[in-house]
């Protein structure tokens, strides 16, 4: 393919992707209904305003947040400029009322960190490729592989948000870039930059931290019996953690916090309850949603890995040795989630890309003209068809986004139809109602009090969500004592109004 050709296309999949992921950017604001991203804005922000570069907070690896307190200072000189900020104090803090129910006074700070996040959603498809193009030496398996991350629902959902997700996604990537070149051509700086990235990773999520699986094996593979002969190989290992203590510095300085909240996140995933997210069938739910967002591509990622297996493909080996050891990783853990399995997402991606091309290949070779013809055809609408599905997927989960649900209904129907100063009990995952308007208490599940304590403390209303209430219906067996909970607060008071907005249930009851 001709350069001009390949920069074209290129630059139409890097549109498409940004096109993807700037569409219903602004989807619940000023409202936030996502259970996270009040975590890291509040952070950063409290960052920029204090000075403090403690997050207090290592829940969370700690270079996302770094980079966000940095887009602080553009932001705030801009709005100092156009009259909207006097003091960094003007950008005023979230309001949580409870987990997935906040309000921003200033949303564009809101769109602001989402707006960082696409940038480096954008970045994933841009290194991508070039991981792509060098590890195959075909450009085609690098425009492939890029439109793949580009319509991903998983990578677009993820890219519009301000969580550390698809940061540590990006300097995976970056680390594995690095790799490749080590294994190519192993100068002294490719150790340097993978060294450095690894580290990145690690302050971006700590699970990244198995990425350095592939420089160790890149290294390995192009030494073999003098690898550990090579004093680069110890640089590089010295610079991942030097990578990570130069972009999370309160690891040393606020140890006992940060060995607290790693501790308690890394059992967290392993042994702690989380109702929806959590069963003994972890792989099968993995491979479902791998199913349910990609389709037939990871199916072209596993047989792409078997033929490497069998033609002994080091350079498969290096691309596949992260997605095995890290899917065999998070299948033993009690805790899934789409967010644990997006790392996986663009290695399969290029192990996918790389298949169809070599099947394309094979098939331009087939002796005969009538069955060359008909594979040809055989093999476009499949691959057409592969590539429509997540993009298809990723439209609809867009269009979901930006429909208004019951929390916003809710909400309006609330603030006109309630006594002004009732007294209102919201868990999470419901409408944010004004504490300007109402006496407004958040609990994080109903259920955590008897119904009682909501009568003996005078309370009005109380509102359900559904992503709280409902996911100890969906598995009543399990949580059969939840249930019935639920259910003695649905049989005791008195149901006033439901909101079904949106495939989104929001219910209202009446205490007296």
């Amino acid at each position: 393919m001709k350069r001009q050709y390949v920069s074209l296309v290129f630059f139409c999949i890097v549109i498409t992707s940004i096109v993807l992921r700037v569409w219903g950017i602004d989807y619940d604001l000023p409202y936030i209904y996502h259970a996270d991203e009040p975590v890291s804005i509040t952070i950063s922000r409290n960052m920029f305003v204090t000075g403090d570069l403690n997050p207090h907070f290592f829940g969370y690896s700690s270079l996302p947040l770094y980079i966000n307190a940095l887009a602080y200072i553009p932001y705030y000189f801009l709005g100092k400029l156009v009259g909207v900020f006097q003091t960094p104090d003007d950008i005023r803090p979230l309001v949580s009322l409870t987990m997935g129910v906040t309000k921003a006074p200033c949303p564009t700070s809101v769109l602001l960190h989402r707006l960082v996040s696409v940038i480096f959603g954008i970045g994933t498809v841009v290194v991508v490729f070039f991981i792509a193009k060098h590890i195959t030496r075909k450009m085609s398996v690098g425009l492939l592989a890029s439109l793949m991350v580009a319509i991903s629902p998983s990578m677009v959902t993820h890219s519009r948000l301000a969580t550390p997700n698809i940061y540590v996604v990006f300097f995976m990537l970056l680390a594995f870039l690095a790799s490749i070149l080590i294994y190519k051509q192993g100068k002294t700086w490719h150790y340097v930059a993978a060294g450095l990235c690894v580290g990145f990773t690690i302050s971006s999520k700590y699970n990244g931290g198995l990425v350095l699986l592939t420089l160790i094996l890149a290294h390995f593979l192009r030494y073999g019996k003098e690898a550990l002969k090579k004093k680069k190989f110890y640089l590089a290992l010295f610079l991942c953690g030097a990578g990570f203590l130069l972009t999370t510095p309160f690891a040393i300085f606020d140890f006992s916090n940060f060995y607290k909240d790693f501790v308690f996140h890394a059992q967290y995933y392993r042994i702690a309850s989380h109702p929806g997210m959590e069963g003994d069938d972890t792989l099968r739910w993995y491979l479902d949603y791998a199913w349910r967002t990609g389709g037939v591509l990871y199916i072209f990622a596993i047989l792409q890995i078997l033929y490497g297996i069998y033609v002994g493909s080091k350079e498969i080996a290096i691309l596949a040795i992260f997605p095995v050891v890290y899917s065999g990783y998070i299948s033993t853990l009690n805790v899934r989630n789409d967010r644990t399995f997006i790392p996986l997402v663009p290695f399969l991606f290029i192990l996918a890309a790389w298949f169809l091309v070599c099947l394309w290949y094979k098939i331009k070779e087939l002796p005969l003209k009538k069955l060359h013809n008909l594979s040809v055809i055989v093999f476009i609408c499949l691959t057409i068809a592969a590539l429509a599905f997540p993009l298809a997927r990723t439209i609809m989960d867009t269009l979901r986004l930006t429909t208004i649900n019951s929390r916003e209904t809710a909400r309006v129907w609330c603030e006109s139809n309630l006594p002004p100063g009732s007294k209102i009990a919201l868990e999470s995952y419901t409408p944010f109602l004004e504490p300007e308007l109402f006496s407004v208490n958040g609990v994080g599940r109903m259920i955590d009090y008897e119904p009682e304590w909501y009568i003996e403390n005078g309370f009005d209303y109380l509102i359900f969500g559904q992503a709280m209430y409902r996911r100890f219906y969906l598995d009543s067996e399990k949580y059969d004592t939840e249930v019935t909970q639920y259910d003695n607060f649905f049989n005791r008071f008195t149901l006033v109004k439901v909101f079904a907005d949106g495939d989104y249930e929001v219910l209202i009851y009446k205490v007296k």
